[in-house]
């Protein structure tokens, strides 16, 4: 069974206008390692929105586990440098980390279209809760959860 497209509709009465983004692990890293100064500043730009109350961050909790991985495995942080990175992440002005993992969701775009798993569990998040968009600075991603309805941040 594939993944259609939901239909845009309003938001109730009620609820904020605020744009809400879901953000990839690939910002977060690119937010706190200078590996390419392009992505650091767009991530920043889109932390800085979040802080200023402009968009709602949304980091579901294993993007936040991705995270940790690739500071460990790639850039060797460790301790207590680590967990203040992670507690920054989780506590910044503007971001909520939600634990919401839309697994049916996720088989119905995992492996085709979308073959690494934490990528179909991104869009599925996207998907299933309505949000406005998607920051990810992978393009193949991007392209993917507009074809599913959801708008790419860039």
């Amino acid at each position: 069974m594939r993944c259609r497209p939901l239909p845009k509709r309003g938001r109730p009465e009620g609820e904020s206008d605020l744009r809400s983004v879901v953000v990839d692990a690939n910002v977060i890293v690119s937010f706190f390692i200078e590996r390419h100064a392009e992505q650091r500043a767009a991530a920043k730009a889109l932390l800085l929105k979040a802080e200023e109350g402009e968009l709602v961050a949304i980091v579901p909790q294993f993007v936040v586990f991705e995270v940790t991985y690739v500071l460990q495995s790639q850039y060797g942080f460790t301790g207590e440098r680590l967990a203040s990175l992670i507690r920054d992440v989780i506590t910044f002005p503007g971001v909520q980390v939600i634990d919401d993992c839309p697994w049916k969701r996720v088989m119905n775009v995992w492996p085709n279209p979308l073959p690494s798993l934490a990528d179909a569990a991104i869009a599925a998040v996207a998907t299933a809760n309505r949000y406005d968009a998607v920051a990810t600075f992978d393009r193949k991603l991007a392209r993917r959860v507009v074809e599913l309805g959801v708008a790419a941040y860039w």
